[in-house]
């Protein structure tokens, strides 16, 4: 920064004081660099502190009116940077926490809607199941709930392993077509429940 003597300063703050914009230009050449060295000191960021050095001398601008040519303009103008610095990080600060709990929430309102997807599924589920034949439908309890082989049902219900096959395949094609009539947004979560 080139040094000024203190008349030449004094008459350059006046200036700027009254809203001479070629003062205001010169004052901003000559205390850019210093500016945007302080800004990057508290960013560790070439652009914020690009940034930062520009909202401060748009905030030395709009506050003109307060310089005191008789008293410290470096003091003022720090003073005043320091101020837009720390406003803007506690805006940062807010807008991270306020993403964070965006995310939460978001996050949050998946997993009860899918736990309300999952309930649904089950009850559409048990609807369908209530629909099957007896025979039917005691081969897929067997098979889904019970976790039994085709071999364990046929011996259990006495029939063959092919009728045991024929009953389950007809027992998810019925299913399947339930989902699609009463709930075909759902037919997902029904394959997951006929498969887990």
């Amino acid at each position: 920064m080139e040094k000024l003597d203190d008349f030449k300063k004094k008459k350059l703050l006046n200036a700027v004081r009254t809203g001479d914009s070629a003062a205001f230009n010169e004052i901003y050449h000559l205390y850019r660099q210093k500016i945007h060295g302080y800004a990057y000191h508290f960013t560790r960021n070439h652009e914020e502190a690009e940034e930062l050095t520009q909202d401060a001398f748009v905030k030395l601008w709009e506050n003109r009116t307060k310089i005191d040519a008789e008293r410290n303009f470096e003091a003022f103008l720090y003073t005043l940077i320091k101020n837009n610095f720390l406003g803007a990080l506690r805006k940062k600060a807010r807008e991270k926490s306020y993403q964070n709990e965006s995310i939460k929430q978001e996050q949050s309102f998946n997993t009860i809607e899918e736990q309300l997807d999952v309930k649904e599924s089950k009850r559409i589920a048990q609807e369908a199941i209530d629909c099957l034949s007896p025979q039917v439908k005691k081969i897929y309890l067997l098979s889904r709930n019970e976790h039994h082989t085709h071999e364990e049902i046929s011996q259990l219900m006495g029939i063959s392993k092919n009728t045991v096959s024929n009953h389950l395949k007809k027992s998810l094609g019925i299913m399947r077509r339930y989902f699609k009539t009463y709930s075909p947004e759902t037919i997902l979560s029904f394959l997951l429940i006929i498969f887990c």
